[in-house]
């Protein structure tokens, strides 16, 4: 995958293969402490290892924006009902200003029913405001460098929209502000825009966690200060990358003291076979590790990695083709085995 960097030039988002093997090196200096705020009451865990959960691109959006413009109830339903052949406990759904915006009533409305569909089949959610990911060739949207000012405040009321109603909602397991925020130092208007996000989730009453969906090293460490839980999104393609990067979450989450979770997680592939040997080493790991787990993505679609023909660079060979599910809704051959009853279960779910 590629990211639009701010001067206009193109990055890598995440490591290449090739640099996978080497995890980015842990700071051991963090950025000054965010104001003091109260610790969530609801669904505030130390440990993540019973998660597992899919990230949420319906099949009939190309981009975010048309995830809520031609939002459609029923396909929501038919969609997140798939994820329990899987036992997903929960998903992570995306939302934008840049969708909101256009009619705001209506795809607050919209997501408010994208949040109980979730919660009928019987998984928490965890929104995602705003996306930081920008591919070079199929660009799913969102917010863009350009947009990040000091006078920029208009997400300010999307985010109070969204938030509020459900700021004491046991449906909601935990608010992610953002997906992959490129800065890796805290003196960046990318930092400062997200610490007023968070200074306004908070001050819509939030009782349960918030994180930010960072990815790996720095970029983990330099938003530590602003969130409760701390995020993690590993590519790396082999089990002892794999084994290096959880090391140093590990560290990380000692040098903050805070936990930790997987959010969006395990590269895809073209072929169904490889992609499922993948996915049986990343939700071994995560899971034992105490991260949990959360895969791109639910089912094949429209959007970048979401479909065969428009598959990104971030997987195995090249092939980032990353559903569990087929645009028929089978799911993909060789995952069979996360039908399987999990080891752990979420904690709601014991009682």
């Amino acid at each position: 995958m590629l990211r639009l960097a701010g001067t206009g030039t193109l990055a890598l988002a995440r490591p290449s293969p090739a640099l996978a093997a080497d995890p980015p090196a842990v700071t051991t200096e963090l950025p000054a402490a965010a104001t003091a705020w109260a610790k969530p009451t609801l669904h505030a865990y130390d440990n993540y290892g019973w998660l597992r959960g899919l990230g949420m691109v319906p099949s009939w959006a190309a981009r975010i924006e048309d995830a809520w413009w031609f939002y459609d109830g029923a396909r929501m339903r038919e969609e997140v009902a798939l994820a329990r052949q899987i036992h997903v406990n929960c998903i992570r759904l995306w939302i934008e200003f840049s969708a909101w915006m256009r009619a705001p009533d209506k795809v607050t409305a919209d997501f408010m029913d994208a949040v109980a569909a979730i919660a009928e089949n019987g998984m928490k959610v965890m929104p995602c405001l705003f996306n930081r990911w920008h591919d070079s060739k199929y660009d799913y949207g969102g917010t863009y460098a350009e947009n990040i000012r000091p006078s920029w405040t208009q997400p300010l009321e999307y985010v109070k929209a969204i938030v509020t109603p459900l700021a004491k909602d046991d449906r909601i397991l935990l608010w992610d502000l953002c997906n992959e925020p490129a800065a890796r130092d805290a003196n960046t208007p990318e930092y400062a825009w997200l610490s007023t996000v968070a200074e306004t989730v908070r001050a819509c009453g939030v009782q349960q966690p918030i994180t930010i969906g960072t990815m790996t090293g720095s970029n983990i460490t330099t938003y530590a200060p602003l969130v409760d839980v701390l995020c993690a999104h590993p590519y790396a393609h082999t089990q002892a990358d794999l084994e290096k990067l959880v090391a140093s979450f590990k560290t990380m989450q000692q040098q903050t003291g805070k936990p930790m979770l997987v959010n969006e997680t395990i590269p895809g592939a073209l072929d169904d076979q490889v992609r499922a040997e993948v996915a049986r080493f990343y939700t071994e790991q995560l899971s034992t590790a105490g991260l949990g787990w959360m895969g791109w993505v639910v089912r094949e679609g429209k959007a970048i990695s979401t479909r065969r023909d428009r598959h990104d660079g971030n997987g195995i060979n090249g092939g980032g083709f990353h559903p569990f599910f087929t645009a028929a809704g089978k799911l993909r051959g060789g995952l069979e085995f996360l039908t399987e009853e999990p080891r752990m279960r979420a904690p709601w779910e014991k009682t």
